[in-house]
């Protein structure tokens, strides 16, 4: 009876050693069917010839070298047996060797197709997800790129493939509606995910389509700082409500921009400038140092006048304080408004 049960939980143990090894990747698995071929062979002609073979690191040595159909010939079988092992080494361990060498390479050949049809998932953090593919994304990329040193993530359902071959960008094909495609994108460990609107719907549908992509986002990541481009004046308050971090008000932008224009001429240029990234003169936010929190607007100003930076105005709880009174007194967490030269 004792021995039944022994024996019982020994078939037990190597069910569940079959069903673990049944999980691996077939790589996974060639690769421990080839080790311990290997190192079998090796501690056996170790056995058979100890002079020719003087310790088992020499035996998986031969081993190695016979399978891989290497053969530098710096150690062979001396005695019959040992030849007979060697046949059975090349009969076994060649054709696993072969088997595994030809998976490793299919692997490689499927792994970079996925990868460039936006079938295989992103498992880095830190990163940002941008959301549709255009022309204003495709700039955004290439800044963030450029002058951030970080990760993309891109993610759109109407590419057939990875438009940008910059290293740093991972492609996901998908609804960014589906939270697989989200989940693929590792939506759960983004830094920021940048929403644009779809213009190839119509502006209501597409402000919807991108209110509902930041509901999907947020519920796998409430963290996530999220930036939305939202084309109709309606929905940028459901936008806000649904979680959205900073909305980009696209129609009031550019109308804004035409308005000027027409009693301005050139202001677009003077605007584009202060918020371009590559430019020498552009706005920027600083944190008002320490040593000066209870003193006035009017210090910083000229404290950052000497460095040779205007001061436009103040960010104060989430609130922009445009050129206030030189008298204002600066708080903990106050940031400025700078024109950074």
């Amino acid at each position: 009876m004792l021995y039944s049960i022994e024996r019982w939980e020994r078939m037990s143990r190597f069910q569940q050693w079959a069903h673990t090894y049944a999980k691996f990747p077939t790589f996974v698995r060639l690769l421990l069917i080839v080790f311990v071929i290997v190192t079998s062979f090796g501690v056996a002609i170790h056995q058979l010839e100890t002079e020719t073979f003087p310790n088992v690191i020499d035996g998986i040595w031969w081993a190695i070298v016979t399978t891989s159909t290497v053969g530098y010939g710096d150690f062979v079988p001396q005695t019959l047996l040992g030849r007979a092992l060697a046949a059975g080494l090349i009969l076994f361990g060649i054709a696993f060797f072969t088997i595994f060498v030809t998976n490793l390479a299919q692997t490689a050949v499927t792994t970079r197709n996925m990868f460039h049809k936006g079938e295989l998932e992103y498992k880095k953090e830190g990163h940002y997800i941008v959301i549709g593919w255009n022309e204003r994304t495709k700039k955004v990329i290439s800044q963030l790129i450029k002058k951030q040193n970080v990760h993309i993530v891109l993610i759109d359902k109407s590419l057939e493939g990875n438009p940008i071959s910059e290293k740093k960008v991972h492609f996901i094909k998908g609804s960014s509606l589906n939270d697989d495609t989200l989940k693929k994108a590792n939506i759960a460990h983004a830094r920021t995910v940048i929403i644009s609107a779809d213009h190839d719907l119509g502006e209501n549908q597409a402000d919807s389509h991108s209110i509902l992509t930041l509901i999907a986002a947020k519920a796998l990541n409430p963290s996530v700082y999220s930036i939305v481009e939202m084309l109709t004046p309606e929905q940028v308050k459901n936008a806000r409500r649904a979680g959205a971090d900073e909305v980009i008000e696209t129609s009031n932008l550019s109308s804004l921009a035409m308005l000027n224009c027409t009693k301005y001429h050139g202001m677009t240029e003077v605007i584009g400038r202060l918020l371009e990234v590559e430019t020498r003169d552009r706005l920027v936010y600083k944190y008002v140092p320490d040593e000066f929190f209870q003193k006035t607007f009017a210090e910083i100003s000229y404290f950052m006048a000497k460095n040779d930076d205007f001061v436009v105005g103040l960010i104060r709880n989430q609130e922009f304080l445009f050129h206030p009174l030189p008298s204002t007194k600066l708080i903990k967490g106050d940031q400025m408004v700078v024109i950074d030269r």
